[in-house]
């Protein structure tokens, strides 16, 4: 029997959606603005619920390749930052860039979907 429970990235969804078509058209502009900000973090928790876990195993995937060890992906991020902090690594390294690139273009599609679109 498949799992009949809400997913989360469903029910923040549907409340972002109410909260916009529902409420949102009578509130005073002041408190309009606010819901506006409100929706839009719903829609970035929404995106990072959806893409989050994908995103995360391709950034592990990057660094056990660049680092060329294992680990979690804290334990591999601090490993890249103390190599960058005392100068093994820098922006010489072609594939800490294409990392860091790929890194920043992941972060963007799930914080301001818009601006990472609009970048090619």
């Amino acid at each position: 029997m498949p799992n009949s429970r809400p997913v989360a990235p469903d029910m923040v969804s549907v409340i972002r959606d109410w909260l916009e078509r529902e409420i949102l058209p009578g509130l005073a502009d002041d408190r309009k603005f606010l819901m506006r900000v409100v929706v839009n973090m719903l829609a970035t928790v929404e995106r990072e619920l959806r893409e989050g876990p994908a995103l995360n195993a391709a950034e592990a995937e990057r660094l056990r390749a660049l680092l060329g060890r294992g680990g979690s992906l804290d334990e591999l991020n601090r490993a890249l930052c103390a190599e960058i902090a005392d100068g093994r690594r820098g922006l010489e390294d072609a594939a800490l860039v294409e990392h860091l690139r790929q890194s920043l273009a992941a972060a963007l599609a799930v914080n301001n979907p818009k601006w990472s679109g609009a970048q090619s």
